[in-house]
């Protein structure tokens, strides 16, 4: 197979793959992340502004309920892990295959929503585990310094390990959205 050349069993594979993805996309794309017991405050970040705005509002808030396994501060890292993976590459990826299909439609829908959905416990595939003992502050710092060093950088951004190739305006949506998606259970008051 060169180019665009597909043989003719090839061409059958791909079909048949494109259209079971294509009709079960919407119901693989939008499981719900719910953590059991938690509520949704229905946070939706599309900008690294919004989600210093919300950064500042956790700060600033007298009690956080924690959802899940992680701690707040585990859940900023995690965030920042993620920003940082976009400039320097993810320990490990999805196929490509994966990513220019299930992935590519994960990201349209969630694009299309404003609102992504994962698994809020599940590490970056191939990740160094989160530090614990980490003040919320000194977390809230790292993940400024990943936005900062996201918004500095001008090469070209490694593949989302699963969504693919992204432009940086995409990257930004998805590592909002992905902060977003973590914050959204933490209950603050």
């Amino acid at each position: 197979m060169s180019g665009g050349n597909f043989s003719r069993k090839e061409f059958i594979q791909k079909s048949i793959v494109t259209g079971v993805i294509l009709s079960s996309g919407s119901t693989i794309v939008s499981c719900s992340n719910a953590p059991s017991g938690a509520k949704e405050r229905g946070l939706q970040l599309s900008n690294f502004s919004e989600a210093g705005i919300e950064l500042d509002k956790l700060l600033k808030a007298n009690t956080i309920l924690q959802y899940g396994e992680w701690t707040p501060s585990q859940i900023l890292l995690h965030c920042a892990q993620s920003i940082y993976y976009s400039i320097k590459g993810y320990p490990e990826n999805k196929s490509e295959i994966f990513q220019n299909t299930l992935g590519k439609i994960a990201f349209w829908n969630f694009s299309r929503k404003g609102k992504m959905s994962h698994d809020l416990n599940a590490p970056i595939p191939g990740a160094t585990g989160l530090q614990s003992g980490v003040s919320l502050s000194d977390s809230a710092l790292e993940l400024k310094k990943a936005i900062s060093a996201f918004e500095n950088y001008s090469g070209e951004f490694a593949p989302h390990f699963a969504y693919g190739k992204l432009t940086k305006k995409e990257y930004e949506l998805a590592h909002s959205m992905h902060i977003a998606n973590h914050l959204d259970y933490l209950a603050l008051s």
